[in-house]
């Protein structure tokens, strides 16, 4: 099963982003860099939209030192 960030549409996460309680998992996606269950917080789906936006806008560009970029 293909863990898939809500932000970027990044699929290879470790986790689900949130449990079937809405509750963040805490990885932080290598693509766009946002945490679930702190970059969300107060309202989920604002923040979401907005990072989201944020994260376009300065280009897309790769979160993580650590992991490589998948190469699409």
């Amino acid at each position: 099963m293909k863990h898939i960030c809500p932000i970027c549409q990044y699929d290879e996460l470790f986790e689900e982003p949130y449990d079937e309680d809405g509750v963040g998992s805490d990885e932080i996606c290598p693509c766009c860099g946002f945490q679930f269950g702190c970059d969300d917080f107060p309202e989920k789906e604002e923040q979401i939209k907005n990072w989201r936006k944020k994260w376009i806008a300065s280009g897309c560009k790769w979160f993580s030192c650590t992991r490589t970029a998948p190469s699409n």
